[in-house]
């Protein structure tokens, strides 16, 4: 009995980057895939050794031999070729996992088939597939990994065996490799699916980020803007005075007047430019706190133009709500996937209870369809859930965005036609105290 790759095992580990394609099949590193094939090789040398010489089994150790030997000149081919830290995707991958299944059933082949309990570790190389290649290559690997049980089943030599080798009945050979074939497979479509999920869910993220923090950036500028506007202000005064005091002395003079009379308009029009500046900044951010009601205002206005009117609905009095960059973002990302939906109108409405602050959107389209309303906050749900050929990422930014703030989001169709999204916050989560 000789194991077809003891010790083989693979954990990878991605770093989520900005680039979308970072999440598309990461790939293995060379370094990695070179270290786990030594430590199969390692594992199938041992083994060969304790079976054959220890155990005193016969082996062929010829055929045996060589099939190791193969797969050790490849990791030296593989660590020489390509530098460490260099990844391994699409078709480098598939050949490299689609031999070390061959090496596996080669040694199975010589050492008794599907009756070696070794058997097992042909789900290996198909198991690393499935976490890191596309559909197309998994299904390559998978029928490989098919098509050696069904030869080991059928046309693998004896076990290797002091005497004569046990006889299993037909109806248990038959059990075992229907059984490993559907292990292989149940493996490797749960891996698979799991891995592309993670995979969304992570670009998702990244793109709830990326929105976050240029809101944030926006932001900043703004503030920066005003600071910048305010700090030249001075100098640029002293500048103007002062170009304005030689105008009036040198004004006339030939060498110089011109040139006094240019520094003297450039003055003026840079201090209307920090003007212009500081009027954009404060206006972008005027005040860290506001009442929901001015809030939804801010909201609708950054939807516009839309092509349905915004109606907001905010009972007197409306209390005072930190403005924050995840919760003007994510209200507005609901708000416009209403407006790209709504028949005639969309109303923003504010209310609350003593313990709770609500924010509904509503909108008179045709609402959410049945197969898109339990999934929707998903990161992916693709063109074939949404409808509309949108992938619902827009909603699960807004989700995110929003419960980083506190609030839990609802959504539903309206009994008279139409959708409608509830967000609710504890006061303590979104409220501004009077000091602040």
């Amino acid at each position: 009995m000789v194991a077809a790759g003891a010790g083989y095992y693979v954990t990878i580990m991605e770093r989520p980057s900005i680039a979308a394609a970072a999440f598309d099949r990461p790939g293995v590193r060379v370094r990695t895939l070179a270290v786990l094939r030594w430590s199969a090789i390692g594992g199938q040398f041992v083994t060969l050794c304790v079976v054959g010489l220890y155990l005193g089994y016969a082996l062929p150790w010829p055929s045996l031999a060589a099939a190791v030997m193969a797969s050790a000149v490849l990791n030296i081919g593989l660590t020489t070729l390509y530098p460490r830290n260099a990844r391994l995707q699409g078709r480098d991958l598939t050949l490299h996992l689609g031999f070390d299944l061959i090496q596996a059933g080669v040694l199975l082949f010589l050492t008794g088939g599907l009756a070696n309990p070794f058997s097992i570790l042909l789900i290996v190389p198909v198991t690393i597939a499935a976490t890191v290649l596309r559909g197309r290559s998994l299904a390559i690997l998978a029928a490989m990994a098919g098509v050696t049980v069904f030869v080991l089943w059928h046309w693998a030599r004896p076990l290797p065996w002091i005497g004569p080798p046990p006889d299993f009945p037909t109806v248990y050979r038959i059990g075992t490799a229907v059984s490993l074939a559907l292990a292989i497979g149940f493996l490797a479509i749960y891996l698979w699916m799991v891995s592309a999920e993670a995979r969304d869910r992570a670009r998702a993220l990244v793109a709830t980020e990326a929105a976050l923090t240029r809101e944030a950036k926006m932001s900043a500028l703004g503030s920066l803007a005003a600071a910048a506007a305010h700090e030249l202000g001075g100098p640029l005064g002293t500048i103007t005075l002062i170009a304005h005091s030689l105008a009036e002395a040198l004004g006339d003079d030939p060498d110089f007047g011109d040139d006094i009379r240019l520094l003297e308009s450039e003055a003026a029009r840079s201090r209307g430019i920090l003007v212009r500046i500081a009027r954009r900044a404060e206006a972008e951010d005027p005040f860290a706190n506001l009442s929901l009601d001015v809030l939804l205002h801010e909201v609708a206005h950054s939807v516009v133009p839309s092509r349905v009117p915004v109606h907001i609905v905010a009972p007197q009095p409306q209390p005072l709500v930190r403005r924050s960059p995840e919760l003007l973002h994510g209200l507005a990302n609901l708000v416009s996937n209403a407006v790209r939906h709504a028949g005639s109108q969309v109303q923003l409405q504010a209310g609350g209870t003593p313990s709770e602050i609500s924010i509904t959107v509503v909108d008179d389209g045709a609402g959410f369809s049945g197969d898109v309303l339990p999934h929707l906050g998903e990161p992916d749900l693709g063109p074939s859930h949404s409808g509309s050929g949108g992938t619902g990422l827009g909603i699960f930014i807004a989700t995110t965005l929003l419960e980083r703030t506190g609030g839990r989001l609802a959504f539903q169709n309206r009994a008279g036609g139409g959708a409608q999204v509830d967000v609710r916050w504890p006061r303590s989560h979104i409220e501004a105290s009077q000091e602040e």
